[in-house]
């Protein structure tokens, strides 16, 4: 896969912003007495920090992210240290500002891009969206998990457990050979229930993932009670039945107040007509093992991620077939965004009579998304230890949508995706495009969160869904 890049310079004038803004935090606070000397250095420090990284150590993309981070709150603080600072403030909100978008700007320039894939213009908006990338992955590496000492020793002897596994079963050949084919529930339960303005049934039933009991890491993996539960939101129109559309959310999600505006849960299901299923990924919401929704499911035991795809395909298809003895001979498309638009391909492996697939911002290769936002010197030691991608990722092709063939016809295949996502490397779904034998693709300019505001989304996907029969099917309800 042939690459391209922007030229780049010697020194990063861009940085000059953080460092005069830094310069000012730290001048006017230590002029205002202790206390606001210590906010002055909360916010100033790292600002002089990354942009001094910035400009004598190009190149270590965490720069950015602390940048970001720390500017996005800078002009707000600075507003409310404004009667004390004065004039200064004004200076600061804007200094603020400046370096977010120069957090923006540094990380767009940087991109290495598969070469077919536009670059993102440095425009305000552009910079704008990818700076609030940039931020989201601070908090990540800020509060991530990261594995040491015994739990690396762990990972170590779990992975070789697994590669022998592997070899056994002969997973190089026939990777399909871990996936059962569920079948659809029995025993379910259906409740009515109202959120952020919609209205919608909650379905549970047991997920019934049962894997190989002789599988690396299982016993650890099952003991996880809230995850054996299946959950996933509903919404049916009344009357006859109506295509489907599976909806799978993205990492950190699996909550209403952020999947159900994601989704445009009221548009999709009132304004095109759609009956609507909302499924919940392991590890995420009401199936939660953690704090934090999705907690474990990419920063848990590596070895746990073969078990977490896996569940998540079964889930999706167990879900699938309950939708099918619901209401026989319907369309049923799915649609996935992030982590969701990994199991959607996942789900093109396997369920041949999709109506569609439309993979969206695609994460398709986890050890090459771990390996990329990983602290390197963390990397160093798990490398060090005998931990590996590529080792992570022949492990995981039985759950990877770029070893598995698709079973979805081509015309059924849809990717779209961010030429400056800074979560999801641009290359992931360019792969993926190339794996499925370069589908209907979209790409727009902007990053992996402002995927909600991207207007020109909505003709791609809805065309898409209309053209397999998803819509237009307006029966009376």
């Amino acid at each position: 896969m042939s690459e391209t890049m922007r030229v780049q310079p010697r020194w990063s004038l861009d940085a000059l912003a953080p460092l005069a803004t830094g310069l000012l935090w730290l001048l006017t606070g230590f002029s205002e007495g202790a206390l606001l000397s210590i906010v002055a250095c909360v916010i100033g420090v790292p600002l002089l920090a990354t942009a001094t990284a910035l400009l004598l150590w190009p190149g270590d993309r965490q720069i950015t992210h602390y940048l970001a981070l720390i500017a996005l709150p800078s002009p707000v603080v600075a507003l409310l240290v404004a009667p004390w600072f004065g004039f200064a403030s004004l200076a600061l909100v804007a200094g603020g500002l400046l370096s977010f978008l120069v957090a923006g700007r540094v990380a767009t320039r940087q991109m290495v891009l598969p070469e077919g894939v536009p670059p993102a213009p440095l425009s305000f908006g552009v910079c704008r969206k990818v700076a609030t990338d940039e931020a989201l992955l601070g908090f990540f590496v800020s509060f991530a998990h990261i594995p040491r000492d015994r739990a690396v020793a762990r990972d170590v002897t779990d992975l070789r457990a697994l590669r022998a596994y592997a070899d056994e079963n002969d997973w190089a050949a026939a990777p399909e050979a871990l996936h059962r084919t569920p079948v659809a529930p029995v025993d379910f339960r259906l409740a009515p229930k109202k959120s952020q303005g919609c209205r919608f049934e909650w379905l549970r039933f047991d997920s019934g993932f049962e894997p190989a009991p002789d599988l690396p890491g299982v016993a650890r993996w099952q003991a996880h009670g809230s995850n054996r539960r299946m959950a996933a939101r509903i919404f049916r129109h009344p009357g006859g039945p109506r295509p489907w559309l599976i909806c799978i959310h993205g990492y950190r999600m699996g909550l209403d107040g952020l999947d159900l505006s994601l989704f445009r849960a009221n548009r999709m299901h009132h304004t095109l007509g759609l009956n609507v299923a909302m499924p919940i990924l392991p590890l995420h919401g009401a199936r939660s093992i953690a704090r934090i929704t999705g907690g474990h499911f990419l920063d848990g035991p590596l070895a746990d991620l073969v078990h977490a795809q896996a569940q998540g395909l079964w889930d999706l298809r167990r879900l699938k077939a309950w939708i099918a003895a619901q209401q026989p001979g319907m369309p049923i498309g799915a649609l996935g965004y992030s982590l969701g638009g990994y199991h959607a391909a996942l789900l093109a492996a396997f369920e041949a009579d999709l109506a569609c697939v439309i993979a969206g911002i695609p994460l398709t290769d986890i050890p090459a998304a771990l390996w990329r936002h990983m602290p390197g010197l963390h990397l160093r030691y798990m490398e060090a230890q005998g931990i590996s991608q590529a080792e992570l990722g022949a492990l995981m092709a039985p759950v990877s949508p770029l070893h598995l063939a698709p079973v979805v016809p081509h015309e059924r295949r849809y990717i779209f995706a961010a030429t400056a996502d800074q979560l999801v490397d641009p290359a992931q779904p360019y792969r993926l495009w190339e794996h499925w034998g370069r589908p209907a693709m979209h790409w727009y300019h902007g990053s992996h969160l402002s995927v909600r505001r991207e207007t020109d989304l909505l003709p791609f996907v809805e065309n898409a869904l209309r053209r397999h029969g998803l819509l237009g099917n307006r029966d009376a309800g």
